[in-house]
């Protein structure tokens, strides 16, 4: 059931402006909500932090707003729900905390709905709250439900309503009923997708669809390195092609391009590069990891646009083209065969509908063939060598202890002979020949020297020429081993050849080779890992391969983190993790010592940290090939605590292995922690084991089509999504929205929060238009088509109020005006962060199709109409500021001009200006664009992640722009052309920034009309009940609450007032405050007889950390105790508990009472006069009724 919004708005408007009288002026208040950068008409808490809005619902002509909320400090920590409600969407009343952590978790992001026909069970018209417990189960869902307005609520018996998380960022359940289909519907984030489920009752979901990826794969790119990913499927002449389309990404521009003919680790390979940065069309040359052009093409390469590139390669010969146009043309011989793989460089680059064809294939590792004797073609199965004598064809590469291995088939009547060639010279004249004759039924090693042939080991077995058969040759010192088809086959020893070039060889036949390759020949007998459990206090052992994800730094000897211990093995161990090394952003790979599987082949381990199998985990290797034989992730829970992995690698028992780990993730989680490597274990295997070591599986190899089976090899690739997938995905809402108020055509919008790579930079917000059957959401536009809710940096994680809408179907929202790039260390006080102003949504047809509008709600009630402006029909020029002599910072302006014919190249405000400091928000009609500008908006740096300017693209509108903006004291929004584009960011100018400029540059541009109304402040006198007045607070964090005076502090600090007495009676209750999470309890005391700096004073505090009352005497800020009162070791002192704490003092005698009984009474002469106050020490406490007496 639905309430329309239009009458309650009216109603509440109408309120507030009658009301408005009555409410006391700022300048009455006793600094109630007047902090530096405290916002005055948007919703923000009293004290600590806040971020996503929560749990919107509207019931009883109240609008909900719950919120994460954390209680203990003012960045961000274990999650609660805060509680405000509002009849008006103007003015707000707080409420106590709403939900809390308990044994499932903390109190993630989720929603709320009214159940008005009961379908939990919970009660008529129960308001229900599903929400993400986050715990040791991992993100788990959950319900809540109260049936007295959301004044109190009871959680769920049957807690958790949907366990087992299918990944491990699985959250932000939004709940709606769908009328129908007659059941409840839920959006869920998932990493980066979003799962659709349903319910008949809130307690038992079903899963129905899921949206998200689009097929494609997108790079994540590294700042200024390049990334690869590789698929098995290889090539040698063929057209690759596929649609690349480079992303911004936090103000980078970057490349990405095709690979092809790619070693395994792209090293050596080749790529055609789109650079947007450079705007250049490139074909590279990858050689041991060093890039170099083969020839280039400056041409403009926009972002955000879909280009279709095509490689055409012929032997050594190469063209490319864009667009079905051929741009590029080349050569080079370096490579003649490899995996096609994809690239990026430095930003996000997003990859679709990637195919080849081939017309030739030789599979090989070797490169620079050369034909010698005998017919050799290449063709799309293989190398095809056919000789009525002596047929050689050698490469240029030599190796002296390796494996040399083929697929050979013959493929004529006379069969003959085929072989492999090794340790040779060029000319074919001397080596060694590994060789089948089929015509005879032999298997041969043969030396060849100066052309003369002499068999060095020689049998006789059945070939099948049927089939394909597997040859394979190992070469070490003077040790040559042969196997057919896996089976060891004949051994030889001599020392004429070391080393040498590598060949084919064919007699009397025609076969077919593929597969051609040469690997390294590696033994060793050590049984263990050298430094096995980092114990050297450094990597000594371990090689690091590439990066700086491992290194030195990241040896350490801490048995503590942010969430809890280690519980490492021994002192030291890698984590992961180091400020020194860039965090969570750093990448590598890090290789052990080899070793020769030994005892019972199981393997041991200590892993913790993120868990993401593609990009961060443990592998164990094989040397020879550097195939993975098991590719473990801390699945059992991302956490730095450490976990024991068992695996089982019996089946390689006597092969020499290493231990690698790889860390391609950046981000939250993006780090693994290993430590106490076991790989000689004598004990019999477990029955159960985390893994089991076997072959990869090969790909098989195909002669074209789409390619999928990327495999990382640096950098971090995801799946490709659309619209936006810079980050991960929160935060859903689907609603069904009308399009310019026609409440009969309606579409669904899902809109979601991505946390990193929106348009600003870091965190913000995206939807989708299109249809919902009750299941599946459909997306109506091309999945590279990105539609940015708020072209801002601070409106993230909005979702709308269920239980009511507008006439014709118009949704009510919110978001946070908050990024996380920068969330936790904006410059505030005892708060941070702060809700955008809500607004009205609905759908709206222009020139790109149906897009989203919002129009911010009715303010009327706090405009200072008595100071408005109002200027009409003006031109605005470079010289004259039209709004000269204005100061003010909390306004509302909102303007039309006409740019018909306009010379103007920018036009609009600056705003928060004293000199060259300014916040710029205007139109460039060049570009077509409505920009912020905050640039050069106050000291705070924002970091290099967020853009300063933020555009948004918006064509005038009958030749006229319009502009409706809301300035607070840290944040502008700006709404153009009625709500069809929209800015939200922060802005935390200095204190004397309050003027205003009307400009144009380039020209004059009209101002046809332009209202400007300065706003009050929607907050009213302190909450805290008191008679003292003029607080000053001296150290730690003091705020005014609805619960008490709050104060926080690790160490002791205080807040004075203005009161000073020699005789009086002083009282307050003290509650120190604690939950499930961990935070400090310590005690509150009443401050008195003090200086101004709270260096000399008595406190009489309530103790609870050690169950005792004291009176304490400060001399030069240290305190000592006079008197402890702890009722002969029995008093026992509880956290969330009201003490009522009362001190009387005359001349030197002093008396303490706890809840009403004398617990000190002592005379001591050290302090007789002085200011009244109060002190918190390692804790956050509450202090209310706090009341003064002076005693004559």
């Amino acid at each position: 059931m639905k309430r329309t919004v239009k009458n309650l708005l009216m109603i509440g408007v109408a309120c507030s402006i009658s009301m408005f009288s009555v409410y006391p002026v700022l300048a009455d208040n006793t600094g109630y909500y007047q902090e530096k950068y405290r916002n005055q008409f948007h919703f923000s808490p009293e004290a600590n932090w806040m971020n996503d809005p929560n749990g919107m619902v509207y019931y009883n002509g109240e609008y909900h707003l719950f919120y994460q909320y954390y209680p203990y400090g003012t960045t961000w920590g274990p999650m609660h729900w805060g509680h405000a409600v509002s009849t008006d969407l103007v003015k707000w009343k707080h409420l106590p905390v709403a939900l809390s952590p308990d044994e499932n978790g903390e109190i993630f992001s989720g929603s709320a709905v009214i159940d008005w026909n009961n379908t939990a069970g919970f009660g008529k018209e129960a308001m229900v709250a599903i929400f993400t417990h986050s715990g040791s189960k991992g993100q788990v869902q959950s319900l809540a439900y109260s049936t007295d307005s959301g004044r109190t609520w009871t959680k769920y018996e049957g807690n958790p309503v949907m366990p087992n998380p299918p990944v491990p960022d699985w959250r932000d359940p939004k709940v709606f009923w769908h009328e129908q289909t007659k059941q409840w519907v839920m959006s869920l984030a998932a990493k980066d997708k979003i799962m659709f489920y349903t319910s008949p009752d809130l307690k038992n979901w079903k899963y129905a669809s899921e949206f998200g990826s689009d097929g494609g794969i997108q790079a994540n790119g590294q700042s200024g390195a390049y990334s690869y990913t590789l698929s098995e499927q290889k090539g040698q002449s063929f057209t690759l092609e596929g649609e690349i389309m480079l992303v911004e990404k936090n103000g980078r521009e970057g490349a990405g391009g095709l690979v092809f003919r790619s070693n395994k680790d792209a090293t050596n390979a080749y790529t055609v590069n789109l650079d947007a940065k450079k705007n250049l069309l490139t074909l590279n040359k990858v050689e041991k990891g060093s890039v170099t052009t083969v020839v280039s093409k400056p041409m403009r390469l926009d972002t955000s646009q879909a280009y279709h590139v095509k490689v055409e390669a012929n032997s050594h010969h190469f063209k490319i083209l864009l667009n079905g146009k051929q741009v590029l043309e080349g050569s080079d011989a370096s490579f003649e065969n490899g995996q096609f793989g994809l690239t990026a460089w430095n930003s996000t680059a997003v990859f679709r509908h990637v195919k080849f064809t081939n017309q030739s294939n030789f599979i090989t590792n070797l490169s620079n063939w050369k034909s010698i004797t005998g017919t050799w073609n290449d063709t799309a199965a293989g190398k095809i060598g056919k000789s009525d004598s002596d047929g050689y064809i050698m490469s240029e590469e030599q190796g002296d202890q390796f494996i040399y291995e083929s697929n050979m088939t013959f493929l004529d009547e006379n069969h003959g002979s085929g072989a492999l060639l090794f340790r040779a010279d060029a000319e074919a004249k001397n080596g060694y020949i590994a060789s089948v004759d089929a015509s005879k039924d032999t298997i041969k090693l043969v030396k060849l020297q100066n052309g003369i042939s002499t068999v060095l080991a020689e049998t006789n077995e059945k070939i099948d020429t049927s089939k394909s058969h597997q040859v394979k040759v190992t070469a070490s010192g003077n040790e040559l081993d042969l196997h057919i088809d896996d089976n060891f086959t004949l051994t030889a020893k001599d020392e004429t050849f070391s080393k040498g070039l590598f060949g084919l060889h064919v007699n009397q036949s025609s076969v077919r080779f593929q597969d051609v390759n040469m690997t390294k020949f590696i033994d060793t007998d050590e049984k263990e890992i050298k430094n096995k459990s980092f114990e050297t206090g450094d990597l000594t052992g371990w090689k690091t391969i590439k990066g700086n994800a491992f290194t030195n730094d990241h040896v350490t000897d801490a048995t503590a983190n942010w969430s809890g211990l280690f519980e490492q093995k021994g002192k030291y161990h890698l984590w992961g993790f180091s400020d020194k090394q860039d965090g969570d952003n750093a990448t590598g790979e890090l290789h052990s010592s080899y070793f020769k599987l030994s005892g019972a082949g199981e393997i041991n381990l200590l892993m913790g940290g993120g868990n993401d199998p593609t990009n961060r985990y443990v592998a164990l290797v094989r040397a020879s090939d550097d195939k993975e034989l098991i590719r473990q992730a801390n699945t059992k829970f991302a956490d730095e605590k450490y976990q024991r992995y068992v695996w089982d690698a019996s089946k390689y028992i006597g092969e020499v292995l290493y231990i690698k780990a790889v860390d391609q993730a950046v981000g939250g989680w993006g780090h693994i922690n290993l430590d106490d490597v076991n790989v000689f274990n004598t004990e019999k295997m477990l029955e159960k084991v985390d893994s089991v070591a076997k072959e990869p599986e090969e790909a098989k190899q195909r002669e074209g089509g789409e390619l999928s089976d990327w495999n990382t090899v640096s950098g971090e690739w995801v799946n490709s999504t659309h619209g936006s997938n810079g980050g991960i995905w929160e935060c859903p809402t689907l609603l069904e929205l009308p399009v310019d108020g026609d409440s009969t055509k309606k579409k669904w919008v899902l809109q979601v929060s991505i946390n990193d790579g929106a348009a600003a930079g870091g965190s913000g917000m995206q939807y989708f238009v299109g249809d919902f059957d009750g299941k599946t959401f459909k997306n109506e536009n091309p999945p590279e088509e990105v539609l940015w809710t708020d072209y801002g940096a601070d409106f993230y994680a909005a979702v709308d109020w269920s239980g009511v809408e507008g006439d014709n179907g118009e949704k009510y929202w919110l978001g946070w005006m908050s990024n996380w790039q920068y969330a936790n260390n904006t410059p505030t006080t005892t708060w941070r962060s702060s809700m955008s102003i809500p607004r009205k949504i609905e759908l709206t047809n222009t020139a790109k199709g149906i897009r989203l509008k919002q129009i911010p709600v009715s303010i009327d009630s706090i405009r200072n109409k008595q100071e408005k402006k109002v200027l009409k029909n003006l031109m605005v020029t470079e010289n004259k500021n039209l709004l000269s002599g204005i100061q003010e910072n909390k306004y509302e302006i909102i303007a039309e001009f006409d740019v018909s014919n306009t010379d103007a190249q920018e036009f609009g405000f600056q705003i928060q200006k004293e000199g060259s400091e300014n916040t710029k928000v205007s139109y460039n009609v060049n570009k077509q664009q409505l920009f912020v500008d905050r640039t050069n908006s106050g000291n705070f740096d924002f970091g290099e992640n967020v853009k300063g300017k933020h555009s948004a693209p918006m064509l005038p509108k009958d030749g006229k722009v319009k502009l409706h903006m809301f300035v607070d004291q840290s944040s502008v929004e700006v709404f153009g052309n009625d709500g069809t584009e929209v800015i939200t960011d922060q802005l935390f100018p200095t204190l004397s920034s309050n003027k205003i400029k009307l400009y144009s540059k380039g020209g004059a541009v009209k101002l046809n009309s332009l209202k400007m109304y300065p706003l009050k402040s929607i907050w009213n006198k302190s909450p805290v009940d008191t008679n003292l007045s003029g607080w000053k607070n001296i150290s730690g964090l003091w705020a005014d609450t609805i619960n008490g005076k709050q104060g926080r502090s690790k160490e002791d600090s205080f807040t004075l007032s203005s009161k000073e007495a020699k005789n009086f009676t002083y009282e307050a209750k003290i509650k120190v405050l604690d939950d499930s999470v961990s935070n400090s309890t310590g005690a509150g005391a009443l401050v008195f007889r003090s200086d101004e700096q709270a260096n000399n004073a008595y406190a009489a505090n309530v103790d609870v950390l050690n169950n005792q009352i004291k009176l304490i005497a400060f001399r030069d800020g240290i305190g000592k105790d006079l008197i402890i009162y702890d009722d002969g070791g029995k008093l026992d002192l509880k956290t969330n508990t009201d003490y009522h704490l009362k001190v009387t003092a005359e001349g030197e005698h002093i008396q303490v009472y706890l809840d009403d009984k004398p617990v000190i009474d002592t005379m001591d002469p050290t302090f007789s006069e002085g200011y009244t106050g109060l002190n918190v020490w390692n804790s956050t406490s509450l202090f209310n009724e706090v009341k003064f007496e002076t005693v004559d």
